[in-house]
């Protein structure tokens, strides 16, 4: 004992037992697998659990003729069919009720890679991560992707999805060609210039136009970065972001805005991925890192208050610690996510995401904070995290939500499942949405349906020319989901 006494009035030794503790600490956070969606049978839902249905039987993917085969009975017999890849959406995009849901995670082959035209043919079922590992060893990248590589090409093109890349335009624009399943059960080799415009409907078409069967996409090199990051004020960076755009240096950019009390929508930090001119090929692919202490991090921040100060201080010197830091194309596009599973019982965590022209961004901020309160620890509905990204002007698709340049808001937002809390939720969601129209903007699809349907058609004013078309092509309306039903039937 009286060894021990001595020890611990060593600081040293008082030093070692707090790091012992600490890592004893991280080593047991559980780092929760959320189950949901196809895995539960036949009432199936998807990533929030807010709208589970029953369905009649999910098909695993195998070969185009079975696929065809389903969509010909389909027709004959009045069934409907719903498209699920990795289920991110959170509105019923992927299922319907009594339905037949194609399971697409099996039907991921990479057909070919040809390296003089750089470009990949894949299933549509592949993951990003799987298009990835086949072309890393050629020295090739991705143009446009999402900054996780973890969902499917089928269901990113679906949603018509952007990332962090601010030079190559929409993500449906690196799509040479495509291999349709049509609803008539047909299957088509479709260009981009095709005369029945096609693509138009099924990028951002949410699997109601027929069944992606594989993709060719453009590739460029694994180009090399240096990462420069940088701490602005929110009312400087729409300038900040014009003046990085004509530099032409800065490949890939995102930002994120403080939703912490202390600095409510005033702060922010830069992450820009800036040009070496060299490649790299010997850097492998990374895998996760730090998703224990990542996830204490955010899990302190979910508390919501004061403890958003501790996560945003937490976040401002992570990414301040980034700088300098070199690294390829290929890893930008494979951030973590495992670190934000969230199983709570009685909670969800949701996304939304708002776009707004780049020159309305700081209006649109001041605005929102008349909107959102800064501080949130007594409230249901809290405000987690808001990650800026550049969605350039898009003329191709139709449902499309970037009518000129914009800047897209991703945010996390957690409250409770109880109806009074939904409810409340999609009160200062619908508000929200209201402010970003009146600042000429619009949101984003695949998420939990909050916003109402005149929202919808205001964001969207082509929903009807793209109900025209569905109808036209899927006259049996075959192809179906809850998000087609509660917005556009």
């Amino acid at each position: 004992m009286q060894i021990i006494s001595e020890l611990l009035k060593k600081p040293w030794f008082l030093g070692s037992l707090v790091v012992v503790f600490v890592a004893i600490v991280l080593w047991n956070i559980p780092i929760e697998k959320r189950k949901y969606g196809l895995s539960q049978g036949s009432l199936v839902t998807d990533y929030p659990g807010l709208l589970p249905e029953r369905v009649e039987r999910v098909v695993k993917a195998e070969n185009r003729n079975d696929l065809q085969r389903i969509v010909k009975e389909a027709n004959r017999n009045g069934q409907k069919i719903s498209v699920a890849g990795l289920q991110h959406s959170q509105g019923g995009h992927t299922y319907y009720k009594d339905g037949v849901v194609l399971d697409m995670r099996t039907f991921n082959r990479i057909l070919e890679i040809d390296e003089r035209q750089k470009t990949i043919r894949v299933e549509a079922g592949a993951t990003w991560e799987d298009v990835q590992e086949a072309i890393q060893p050629h020295g090739f990248a991705l143009k446009v992707t999402q900054s996780q590589s973890i969902f499917t090409i089928g269901g990113s093109l679906s949603v018509n999805a952007h990332g962090r890349d601010i030079r190559f335009g929409p993500m449906a624009e690196t799509v040479k060609e495509m291999t349709l399943l049509t609803p008539s059960g047909d299957m088509k080799t479709i260009t981009r210039e095709d005369p029945d415009e096609w693509m138009k409907y099924v990028f951002g078409g949410y699997g109601l136009f027929g069944v992606i069967l594989d993709v060719t996409l453009e590739l460029t090199e694994n180009d090399l970065y240096t990462i420069h990051t940088e701490q602005l004020k929110s009312n400087e960076y729409a300038s900040y972001f014009k003046r990085l755009l004509k530099q032409r240096n800065t490949a890939m950019h995102y930002a994120r805005v403080s939703v912490a009390p202390a600095s409510f929508l005033d702060e922010m930090v830069v992450v820009n991925y800036d040009s070496t001119d060299k490649q790299d090929p010997n850097t492998a692919l990374k895998k996760e890192q730090g998703v224990k202490l990542s996830k204490l991090a955010l899990d302190v921040g979910r508390l919501g208050g004061a403890f958003e100060n501790v996560f945003w201080g937490t976040q401002k010197h992570y990414l301040a610690s980034l700088e300098g830091n070199e690294i390829t194309r290929n890893n930008v596009m494979r951030s973590e996510s495992t670190f934000m599973e969230y199983t709570k019982p009685g909670r969800v965590e949701v996304l939304q995401e708002f776009f707004v022209p780049v020159d309305a961004f700081e209006a649109y901020l001041h605005d929102l904070r008349q909107v959102i309160p800064a501080n949130d620890s007594k409230d249901d509905f809290k405000l987690h995290n808001i990650t800026v990204r550049y969605a350039a002007k898009d003329d191709f698709t139709t449902l499309n939500y970037a009518k000129e340049d914009m800047l897209g808001l991703v945010v996390l937002i957690q409250h409770g499942v109880k109806e009074e809390q939904v409810a409340n939720a999609e009160s200062l969601i619908r508000t929200w949405t209201d402010l970003t129209l009146e600042h000429g903007g619009t949101y984003y699809l695949p998420y939990y349906r909050y916003q109402t349907k005149d929202q919808f058609r205001s964001s969207y004013p082509e929903w009807e020319k793209f109900k025209e078309e569905k109808l036209r092509r899927d006259p049996n309306n075959i192809f179906q989901n809850m998000f087609y039903e509660y917005y556009v039937k």
